[in-house]
């Protein structure tokens, strides 16, 4: 009498074929018949085939985690020791696919059980593996059953893709900004803007107006966090809009960069796949594409792609630590520069604040003998300085005009090309059908990126529209170094420390000398002051109006 562990395994509950407790029933009478005694269960439901079974829930209790795995013999024995091995004498599933649906694992499993003295039996397959006969019958179960769990893989995938085409919602977690929505026609689920409730349609479009405006991901970040009720995370809105009280999730740069970079935002979709690249196993995040290489779409765009592509770009600008975009930062932060080059920075004084050369911090002497500058004074300069310049000025707005180039769609075609080729080189088409798949794709992909190099192209452009604000208007409405500094630093503004005071010069004298690289230059004190030279010729324009009225 043999002690037996039965081995129930079901992909999904509602497959009533070979339910958990006909499995069950199956296992028993075999036993009783063997004249066995079955000592425990393995139930891992919802589980797939292509697991490992010593990583599956529950006969991972049962089995040594070390199985497969090349260690040494003390780990072995601790795997061993550490498992239920020793409480059983034969694996029993009803068939060999219960166990896995992978070659490799049934073998590593088999191999396993005869080093330690154990046998592996299946009800409805019949197999012997004491004999020549059963162990070729098990290879070739075992090689049916992969190529099922293949097709089985295939015809979900391809379901997935077909939902994903209809523009229907398959469940999961909903990417930032949507909401799910019962479609009118009735069928099924799909994704729509979250643009009321917890109108995170409007959060993620306010994140993205704010990076484009230059501010970082770290202190929009603080602006979510200060009414969590209005602008709720993810996890959050998603709890909410399920009638849940919400876990008090709280954004980070990290997670607000994440959402912007994601092409959900654009009504795409992402998922992630695991693949061999040069002989690594490795995760990669693709985007869902049709049959001619362009992203699905399963819901309207939150953005535009043009204000996708800017908003990244700022996100990826403000990676440096040195851009020093920070909520809370002084107003002259990358404006204010040593006669060296080196940026200044904000530092306390006995009195007040002082500005001085970076090479302080450093501990390294400033070749052109800099000096401190008290904070209040190279404020007031160049504060004073830009609205005596700019102050009358009218802000414009920049608009792009996106132009027609198909670069971005050939670079996604090449993109889906290297993709299939990776993947044809990992396995994934090596069956007959997988090849014709692959031939059929990639010949289509290539005919798509012919076409459209033969397209005719049209550069993008910058539209300036006045806004009918001037920037002393603006100015006016700042109260905190950080917008002071953001505006200075939009506006090019640039304020050069010297260690002695410069010549005198009359206001005609100075709005008159032209600097390098185009700035015009202005000096008070200790301090050049220097504006773009766009504002002279704006203010010029301006004065020529004004002496004609």
């Amino acid at each position: 009498m043999a002690r037996v562990l039965g081995v129930v395994r079901l992909s999904k509950i509602s497959d009533e074929t070979t339910s958990p407790e006909r499995q069950r029933r199956s296992i028993q009478r075999w036993a009783d018949q063997e004249g066995h005694v079955v000592v425990g269960w393995v139930e891992d439901i919802d589980v797939s085939g292509g697991i490992e079974p010593w990583k599956r829930p529950d006969f991972s209790k049962w089995l040594p985690s070390t199985i497969g795995k090349e260690v040494s013999s003390i780990e072995h024995r601790i795997g061993l020791e550490e498992s239920r091995a020793d409480e059983f004498d034969i694996i029993c599933a009803l068939k060999l696919d219960r166990l896995s649906r992978r070659v490799l694992h049934v073998h590593t499993l088999v191999e396993w059980c005869e080093k330690h003295g154990k046998e592996v039996a299946t009800v409805e397959d019949g197999i012997n593996l004491n004999t020549p006969m059963g162990k070729l019958l098990f290879s070739l179960i075992a090689s049916f059953a992969e190529g099922e769990l293949e097709a089985i893989k295939a015809r979900a995938k391809s379901s997935y893709n077909h939902l994903v085409k209809e523009g229907r919602w398959r469940g999961g977690r909903i990417p930032y900004g949507y909401r799910a929505e019962k479609q009118g026609t009735g069928d099924g689920w799909g994704l729509v803007p979250d643009d009321y409730g917890t109108d995170t349609a409007g959060t993620l479009r306010e994140i993205v107006r704010r990076l484009i405006d230059g501010e970082s991901a770290n202190s929009i970040a603080q602006w979510l966090n200060e009414d969590p009720a209005k602008t709720p995370a993810s996890l959050d809105a998603q709890m909410i809009r399920n009638g849940k009280p919400p876990k008090g999730s709280r954004w980070t740069a990290a997670n607000t960069a994440k959402v912007v970079r994601s092409r959900n935002v654009l009504g795409q979709m992402e998922v992630t796949e695991e693949a061999v690249i040069d002989g690594q196993q490795t995760k990669r995040t693709c985007v869902v594409r049709d049959t001619e290489g362009r992203p699905l779409q399963r819901a309207d765009p939150l953005i535009t792609q043009e204000e996708w592509e800017l908003a990244n770009q700022k996100l990826d600008g403000n990676t440096s630590k040195r851009n020093g975009n920070r909520k809370g930062g002084s107003p002259m932060l990358r404006v204010a520069f040593c006669t060296c080059g080196e940026p200044a920075y904000l530092a306390p004084g006995r009195s007040w604040p002082y500005y001085r050369c970076a090479s302080r911090t450093t501990h390294k002497p400033c070749p052109t003998g800099s000096k401190g500058i008290a904070a209040h004074v190279l404020e007031g300069v160049v504060e004073e300085v830009f609205l005596c310049v700019a102050g009358d000025v009218e802000i414009v707005r920049k608009v792009f005009r996106p132009g027609v180039d198909f670069a971005r769609d050939i670079e996604d075609v090449n993109r889906v090309l290297a993709e299939a080729r990776e993947d044809r080189e990992a396995g994934l088409y090596s069956s007959e059908l997988g090849k014709q798949e692959y031939r059929e794709t990639y010949k289509r992909l290539d005919a798509r990126r012919e076409q459209l190099l033969a397209q005719p192209t049209r550069l993008d452009t910058w539209e300036e529209i006045p806004t009918g604000e001037t920037y002393r208007e603006r100015w006016s409405r700042l109260t905190t170094p950080h917008e002071k500094g953001k505006e200075l630093r939009a506006a090019g503004i640039k304020a050069v420390i010297h260690a002695e005071q410069l010549p005198p010069a009359t206001a005609a004298q100075a709005r008159t000398q032209v600097g390098h690289d185009g700035m015009w230059e202005e000096a008070r004190g200790r301090v050049q002051v220097l504006v773009p030279m766009d504002f002279r010729r704006r203010v010029r324009d301006l004065s020529a109006v004004h002496s004609e009225n």
